[in-house]
């Protein structure tokens, strides 16, 4: 069975990140998970993690076996043969090889949590709730029988009351979320993770003061976070409270208006609602306060496709691209405003940027989609309908992707199936650059 690669790159940083002797802070992932520390360096468990590559499992069994006798309560050794076998070199091809090392460790060492807590987290990660949430309270009840390493029982109980977390919101119970989140609150009362994500569920519990409390709580210790009232702002609007979306944004720009990151969530907030005026003036002022910030010229950027600006939209992507040039956003707006320029070479370009962006985010809809419209540019629509009637078989397609389908059937003469995605496009209150050229397109096949 293949992982996607981020699921197989989390379960990497999993077990990377433990250790038996390692006085390194607690880090973020990007998932949410917690994780501290580095791998052990054991001699045994190195010759072992050889030998299970090889094939050579009994050879690695008495490795590993031999460790744990050395140093009781570390980490059994099949755990890192298991990750082995997610080395990116091997292209992700034997993962049944590291399942078959993670459930050989939980069955050699039955007291130990941790590959349970492995094992829980591919559950979650392929959303067998139940199954996640068992292992991992088995797990949890082993972890509070290990004595010999208090670090490592800290670690692997973060773990595993975190897992219990993310089940909770992946089936959106709330209240179950919130006590978890409480939880890890009181073993980590200074992890600005815990409070983030327990405001987060107290604003779907409807407790917006809890939430505001705990967001701001949360900001204080990671000053990289958004402040409480645009994040507030954003999930209103998520939530399709736009009245309390925008009260919540003009509360946030009251107080937080010096913070270019505030203002760049407002435009962002702005663009959903069309007022193209207030995007480019946050935008503005967020590149005023911090000329560096790539995010207000990628903004401004925006602005300039929506007004069909493509050559000022060109120069502000590639400022960026210069400077980062796997910058994805950046190289959407990019391609986008290169093909439209009417221009063969400048075609060309902006397949090349289209190309290398979708071979480096295969997964990415809005990547893959782009690539799709600069290729009907080109006339290629064979190879756009490909990519677009991939998202759409699999009930994935995105308003900008049914617009540029509608546009490879309207140039195929199939005139009923382009109206039918027109309508699609258009039919959730989304914001994308050519909507105005959607709504004008259907207007004409319709009159």
């Amino acid at each position: 069975m293949k992982f996607p690669i981020i699921q197989i790159l989390h379960i990497l940083l999993v077990v990377s990140l433990f250790s038996v002797d390692s006085a390194i802070p607690p880090l973020f992932c990007q998932e949410g998970r917690l994780y501290s520390g580095a791998l052990p360096v054991n001699p045994e468990v190195f010759e072992g993690v050889q030998a299970a590559v090889s094939g050579e499992n009994d050879v690695a069994e008495k490795c590993f076996a031999e460790a744990m006798k050395k140093q009781p309560g570390s980490r059994p050794g099949g755990i890192d043969a298991a990750m082995a076998f997610l080395d990116p070199s091997l292209e992700f091809k034997s993962f049944d090889k590291t399942r078959f090392w993670l459930e050989k460790t939980a069955e050699d060492f039955p007291d130990d949590p941790e590959a349970f807590l492995i094992l829980a987290n591919i559950a979650l990660s392929e959303a067998r709730n139940l199954e996640c949430s068992m292992l991992t309270r088995h797990a949890l009840s082993l972890v509070e029988k290990l004595q010999n390493n208090t670090q490592r029982q800290h670690s692997l109980r973060i773990y595993g009351e975190t897992l219990l977390a993310d089940t909770a919101e992946q089936r959106k119970r709330w209240d179950d979320a919130a006590k978890q989140l409480n939880k890890l609150h009181e073993l980590e009362p200074e992890n600005a993770e815990h409070l983030y994500r327990l405001g987060l569920v107290q604003f779907r519990l409807g407790q917006k003061d809890e939430a505001i409390r705990f967001l701001s709580q949360a900001e204080t210790l990671n000053h990289k976070l958004l402040p409480a009232l645009i994040l507030l702002a954003q999930l209103s609007e998520q939530t399709g409270k736009t009245e309390e979306a925008a009260q919540y944004l003009e509360e946030a720009i009251e107080k937080n208006g010096e913070n270019p990151r505030v203002l760049i969530a407002a435009a962002d907030l702005e663009l959903i609602w069309n007022h193209l005026d207030k995007v480019k003036m946050f935008a503005e002022k967020a590149h005023q306060l911090d000329p560096n910030l790539a995010d207000a010229v990628i903004t401004l950027g925006i602005v300039d496709l929506y007004a069909e600006e493509y050559e000022k939209a060109e120069e502000k992507f590639m400022k960026i691209t210069e400077v980062q040039p796997n910058n994805s956003e950046a190289m959407i707006g990019l391609a986008l405003a290169l093909c439209e320029q009417n221009d063969a070479r400048q075609l060309r370009r902006a397949f090349a940027v289209a190309k290398r962006n979708a071979d480096q985010n295969p997964y990415s809809i809005d990547v893959q989609t782009t690539l799709a419209w600069v290729l009907i540019q080109a006339d290629s629509l064979k190879e756009a309908e490909k990519i677009l009637m991939r998202y759409f078989n699999a009930n994935e397609l995105n308003s900008p992707g049914a617009y540029y389908l509608a546009v490879v059937f309207l140039k195929q003469n199939r005139k009923e199936e382009a109206m039918l995605f027109l309508k699609t496009s258009l039919a959730e209150n989304i914001n994308f650059p050519k909507r105005n050229a959607a709504e004008k397109l259907l207007k004409s096949l319709t009159e």
